[in-house]
């Protein structure tokens, strides 16, 4: 089978010309074309027939052979929330905590969203794990499927970049026990955390290769045993590669073709079967779809036909009972009748009335166990301990600054007195952070400018849900 793959990101498309042969890709040829300014980031999701001529036009340039596509969406036409749980939870308070996630998307997204998916991980990192919720606005993709295949495209699947880049990160898995594989770009990186080969973490990160800030926010997934595989364009940048060893990785190299699992799924043909150093950019390239009915949205489609199919068999065998009941005779009813009376005259017996009355009490636990579900996710979470809002305030956001004075108050968060030098750094960590929603950072009082590049600074540190639950 052959396809183009088609990555949409935040600031690029990629291609890859691909043939399938049962579980390994052969990649014949790529290529990648940044986006026009226009429609870079969430304005690529408003404007679906400009997304679908950029694409064509890059196939055509391209001169791909292929009209069968399957479509990934990214950052600007994708909705990704990853949320983290202890990994010792039941499976009903993890399903809870799933469709709680989901209806949170749900209402807070400003148009309806499409095929709503769960992509489950398989690992955990220091007693949590991790799963992540995946959608798509739903006239962007089925005005994108429509362009396309106007042109003359068969649209085989629309699916999420970055589960795709989750699955293909596993074939270098292996290298350690935490392998941290990433997907570098200028504006952007993916990256895919796995410990013990079991993926355990997935981000997208706004800054890219070319800043420092890209290399702080990873700073949460390094540690002194993690090594680091880089694929993408700017796999061979060397800066990058110096911040992530000074960051405290093991190891930082490109993904390569000597690479047993990788090598033996994706092999280089075509115009590419000659140039290994090709092998970052064509790995990001590609893509696995993974188990289709996690990361596929088109899959979805195909069950809902499926559950209509059963629904209306469904409702011609009722049909079918419902006719055969009115052709019944009279005495026919009244043997019905007769059984009946017999049924209840058995029910009487001590036997089943000590049946029926555990059935009762078995329904009045079911009652109050789902009450007492309910209220206990009503009660507020509790107060963010300071413990693990100081790690992901001093670790990120003050890196570069001086702490003068630090207290906790309860329900108020934390209180910081620093200096700093470097106040663009510390605007752009700030702004990244409180871009996450979980964690409110707001300056106390009036900055103090102490000496001409030198300024003095208080911030409050706060979870957002003190914050909203105070009002």
């Amino acid at each position: 089978m052959e396809t183009v793959v088609v990555k949409i990101e935040n600031t690029y498309i990629s291609l890859a010309h691909v043939k399938k042969n049962g579980g390994s890709y052969r990649v014949m040829r790529t290529r990648h074309e940044l986006l026009p300014e226009s429609l870079r980031g969430e304005e690529a999701g408003r404007q679906p027939d400009l997304v679908a001529a950029v694409i064509v036009s890059a196939l055509e340039t391209g001169e791909f052979p292929v009209k069968n596509l399957s479509i990934y969406l990214g950052g600007g036409t994708e909705l990704f929330v990853e949320y983290r749980f202890n990994e010792a939870l039941d499976y009903t308070t993890r399903r809870q905590l799933r469709q709680k996630t989901e209806n949170d998307l749900l209402t807070e997204a400003s148009a309806p969203l499409y095929r709503v998916k769960y992509y489950g991980y398989d690992g955990a990192d220091n007693g949590l794990a991790a799963s992540a919720i995946l959608a798509a606005d739903a006239a962007f993709t089925e005005r994108l499927k429509s362009a396309l295949e106007k042109d003359g495209f068969s649209v085989a699947i629309i699916s999420s970049s970055l589960a795709a880049f989750a699955e293909i990160a596993k074939t270098v898995s292996d290298l350690g026990s935490r392998v941290l594989v990433l997907d570098a770009e200028k504006k952007e990186i993916q990256a895919a955390l796995f410990v013990e080969g079991r993926l355990v973490r997935l981000a997208r990160l706004r800054h890219g290769a070319e800043t420092e800030s890209s290399v702080m926010q990873l700073l949460p997934y390094i540690n002194s045993e993690t090594k680091i595989a880089i694929c993408g364009q700017e796999s061979q940048n060397s800066r990058f590669r110096d911040l992530l060893k000074s960051a405290g990785a093991l190891a930082v190299g490109s993904v390569n073709s000597k690479m047993k699992n990788a090598g033996e799924r994706i092999t280089l043909a075509g115009e590419l079967a000659y140039n290994s150093d090709q092998y970052p950019v064509v790995f990001a390239a590609a893509a696995f779809p993974g188990t289709e009915g996690e990361t596929a949205y088109l899959a979805e489609a195909r069950d809902n036909q499926k559950v209509r199919a059963g629904l209306r068999v469904a409702c011609i065998v009722t049909l079918v009972v419902a006719v055969f009941a009115c052709a019944l005779s009279p005495v026919t009813f009244m043997l019905a009748e007769r059984d009946l009376a017999a049924s209840r005259a058995r029910l009487s017996d001590p036997f089943y009335e000590d049946t029926a009355a555990k059935i009762d009490r078995y329904r009045t636990l079911v009652t109050e166990y789902t009450e007492l579900t309910e209220a206990e996710e009503a009660v507020p979470a509790r107060d963010a301990s300071p413990a693990a809002l100081l790690d992901k305030t001093v670790t990120v956001l003050l890196l570069k600054t001086s702490i003068e004075e630090m207290y906790y108050e309860k329900g108020k968060g934390i209180l910081i007195d620093f200096t700093t030098k470097d106040i663009e750094t510390f605007e752009a960590m700030k702004n990244s952070i409180s871009a996450g929603g979980d964690i409110l950072i707001y300056e106390a009082k009036a900055r103090e400018e102490i000496s001409e590049d030198e300024w003095r600074i208080q911030i409050r540190v706060t979870p957002a849900h003190t914050v909203r639950g105070a009002g």
